[in-house]
């Protein structure tokens, strides 16, 4: 099943890289950071996490959609849901019984893990709720840009794809971008030189 890359969370941005070539800004052609999360599940867990994490993708761009004010409890509700799916996409990975409920799931994450975002304890607790309607609470609403922040985190985690799968797609980045800035250079140079043609015209 197809996996669909996830907005890097702005935490990543903020964070100083160990080296030059981990600089998120570079993450989205060289896929570093997601080549190495690939490397930690073997293809059979990649099997068994692939339903639950294209579910938990889906809930979160559809989430990402809805900005009017009348759907911000809808919004956070697939927030809600994908952060569980995912979760549970990692429990699946490691052949752990799936948790039946959000605060059990999250009660097997740490209080916080390594390389996540100060938002978490925020979005943690409105994450974990297992009451249905704490996402329609008016207070809640302010923590909608630490839930996105959070599920963002989480998704990155569960990497979908294949070693290979993401070899082959930076290298078709690669292309795609070396391409683009030849395209860029020739139109410069044309450009420059049909305004030295023109000037020698006018002389």
């Amino acid at each position: 099943m197809r996996s669909h890359p996830v907005p890097q969370p702005r935490y990543h941005y903020r964070s100083m890289p160990g080296s030059l070539l981990d600089h998120p800004l570079f993450e989205p052609v060289l896929l570093r950071t997601a080549t190495r999360r690939a490397q930690a599940f073997s293809d059979e867990a990649r099997v068994r996490m692939a339903l639950w994490l294209h579910a938990a993708r889906a809930r979160y761009h559809v989430a990402l959609e809805l900005r009017d004010a009348e759907t911000q409890g809808v919004a956070l509700g697939l927030l809600r849901e994908s952060a569980f799916l995912t979760l549970r996409a990692l429990e699946a990975a490691r052949s752990e019984p799936i948790s039946d409920a959000p605060s059990n799931a999250w009660a097997k994450l740490a209080a916080r893990p390594d390389g996540a975002p100060s938002s978490l304890c925020r979005a943690r607790p409105l994450l974990a709720a297992d009451e249905p309607l704490a996402v329609e609470a008016p207070e809640v609403r302010e923590l909608r840009p630490a839930a996105e922040e959070t599920v963002a985190w989480l998704l990155s985690l569960a990497e979908g794809r294949s070693p290979k799968a993401l070899n082959r797609l930076r290298w078709l980045r690669g292309a795609g971008l070396s391409v683009g800035l030849l395209l860029v250079i020739w139109a410069l140079v044309a450009y420059w030189l049909t305004l030295a043609s023109l000037a020698t015209q006018t002389i």
